[in-house]
This record gives C-alpha cells, structure tokens and sequence, in this order.
C-alpha cells in the first residue's frame, strides 16, 4: 500500500506524469538539461522531478561518459520493473503466469489455441477503431492504414515505428514489448501469441502476402523488427 501511494502521489503531478511519458516514447537515455530545455523548467526543478519517477522505478538511471571530460553524466531510461495499480489489489501478472503454464502443458496444442486467439484479437480491434472513426477500409491509403496500425498498437502497450519501402512492402518495428516479463519465461508461447497478434491486425487491413519477424528482441536484438508484403 506504501508503494501504491507513492506511485499516485509521484504520477498525480501533470508535469512529472508529462516527463514520464516523454521519456518513455524516446528512443534514447536523456539528461537533466534535456528535460529542463524540453518542458522549460530549471534544471533543479527537472532533476527533482526524475529523482521522484526513479524513486517510484518507473525510471531507471545510469552515469555515461560525455566525451567532454569531466565526471561521467546520469542519464534516465524507462526501467524494465513493472509497476501495478489496482484497488483493490489484485495480481493479474500472477493469473497470466498461471494461464500461460497451463497452455504450455498442452504442448502443440496449447501454442495453437494461444496464435488462434491472438490472431483473432488482432483483427477485432481494427474495426471497431474504423466506425469509430467513420472510416472505410476500401478509401484508406497506406499511409493511413499504417497510421491507424500504430495507433492502435500504442492503445495495447506499445509503440510501432513504421516505414515503408515501396508500395507493397513494409517494414516496422518497436522497442517495448508489453508481454517481456512472461515471454522471458516462455518465449515460444508468448512470441508466437505476439506475432499472430500483430499478423490479425495487419490482415483486417490489408491481403498479406508475407509476415515475417527478422530480429527480437529476446534474441538479443535491440528490437523486434518484421518484413510484410502486402498485396493491398
């Protein structure tokens, strides 16, 4: 309960919960004096800020060498601790564990039953964000369905940086995997749940031709990186 009250005390200020969320959507460690220019703040002020987010370990820091000399300077990252809020308390990361070891004791099975399911999830949440929107599959360009792609992967727990190469094939990757903590436990159950997650999402909006994950993270990689050809 200690613990819970810090986190809502520390994330109930606007400008620290803005800070958090900035550093969480960069793709790289930052400075006091980048979040005191960043949200034109004294650096005091910017570096009691991030003391209070590391103290509730949703940051973590870590001392680099600046190539200027001097002492090495502290950097902040997002930290890989997870931090749970729930009233009453509950323990949901325990009932996944439970689920999933379950799943993995059927074997081949098992990994089925958890891609069908992820897949299917995949494609229920591309239309639902389409009449919200008032959108028609048939009037979207590429562009957009890849816009609408990463936002619908950011409101599940992470952020897909997309680029396309020519008109029919696309790359993407993201930095944050939402399921690290149980994929580190069994990685071929909740890599291949992933995949066929993204894969329903890809396929609600376009015809596929190729889905392929090239690097991950739990290789690792720096991330979790794919190749799709579409036909569409």
């Amino acid at each position: 309960m200690d613990m819970t009250l810090k986190v809502t005390s520390a994330l109930s200020d606007p400008t620290r919960y803005s800070i958090y969320l900035y550093i969480s959507e960069r793709k790289q460690k930052v400075s006091v004096q980048d979040i005191a220019e960043e949200f034109q703040i004294h650096p005091n002020v910017a570096r009691l800020h991030l003391s209070k987010l590391e103290e509730i370990r949703v940051l973590q820091s870590e001392y680099v060498k600046t190539g200027k000399g001097g002492r090495p300077g502290k950097r902040y990252i997002p930290s890989e601790e997870i931090v749970q809020l729930s009233f009453p308390p509950r323990d949901f990361r325990l009932l996944s564990d439970l689920s999933v070891a379950s799943l993995a004791k059927l074997g081949e099975e098992g990994f089925n039953v958890l891609v069908e399911v992820g897949y299917e999830y995949g494609k229920s949440l591309v239309k639902p964000y389409l009449q919200s929107h008032d959108l028609s599959l048939l009037e979207l360009s590429q562009a957009e369905k890849l816009h609408i792609l990463s936002e619908i992967a950011a409101s599940i727990g992470f952020s897909l940086d997309e680029s396309i190469s020519d008109t029919n094939q696309i790359n993407f990757h993201y930095d944050h995997c939402p399921f690290n903590e149980i994929a580190q436990l069994e990685p071929l159950y909740i890599c291949g749940l992933h995949n066929a997650l993204l894969k329903g999402m890809f396929e609600a909006l376009y015809s596929v031709e190729e889905f392929k994950q090239e690097e991950n993270i739990l290789n690792d990689c720096s991330t979790c990186r794919y190749h799709v050809i579409v036909t569409n």
